[in-house]
């Protein structure tokens, strides 16, 4: 009777060594895949020397459908608000007051910061090729301003660092990098379009992608 005491409670022992296996290797199998798993929804407070302000526009708000989605493009806008005093903040400031309308886009730059108005794993109708369109489904907006008295060549430079950021950071291409007019045929971002730079944009842009990946390693 004793021998088959002890060898039950052996038993049990090497049941409870086996299922303490099983439950660390589940752990370790969990947190691998959340490594492995893509970084989406980013906020970052700084892209490569640009600080970025986050001021996300309402849940439910027209301009933020909340509709999760797979990031294929950055799509590269100009406001076209030539305005004294359009810059980020003004245009961050509005889309986080729900924007006018169902319009939205995820960054602007302007030659001093950039401001965040939704995440980047969110939806936004931004690039005209409707709801079912591939870039607003899978499209990043980065619009820049055209403001009187802001620096555009600044401002060309920010929005190249942060598209090269967000290039890295969701391993991205220089050819995923697409023009408002790659999906509606508008002619923008027009201050590029129209003076023959978004190879030089994408081209910078696949500059600060390195930049940004060096400073990962």
């Amino acid at each position: 009777m004793a021998q088959k005491r002890r060898r039950k409670r052996r038993k049990r022992r090497g049941c409870g060594l086996l299922l303490g296996l099983m439950v660390m290797a589940g752990v370790a199998f969990g947190a691998w895949r959340l490594l492995k798993a893509p970084t989406e929804g980013l906020y970052p407070e700084d892209v490569l020397g640009v600080p970025v302000y986050t001021q996300l526009a309402p849940e439910g708000a027209q301009n933020r459908p909340g509709t999760k989605r797979e990031i294929r493009y950055i799509v590269i806008h100009e406001t076209g608000n030539t305005a004294a005093g359009a810059d980020a903040a003004a245009h961050g400031q509005l889309e986080a007051k729900g924007g006018e309308g169902t319009t939205g886009w995820h960054y602007t730059v302007d030659d001093t910061e950039v401001w965040h108005s939704i995440p980047d794993d969110e939806v936004a109708y931004h690039a005209g090729d409707g709801a079912e369109g591939d870039g607003n489904l899978h499209g990043i907006g980065v619009e820049l301003c055209v403001n009187a008295g802001g620096d555009f060549e600044k401002t060309f430079d920010n929005a190249a660092r942060l598209t090269g950021w967000l290039m890295n950071a969701y391993d991205l291409s220089a050819d995923q990098v697409k023009e408002h007019y790659d999906f509606s045929g508008k002619n923008c971002p027009q201050t590029i379009r129209e003076n023959g730079r978004m190879e030089e944009f994408v081209a910078l842009a696949e500059q600060y992608a390195q930049q940004a990946k060096a400073q990962e390693d």
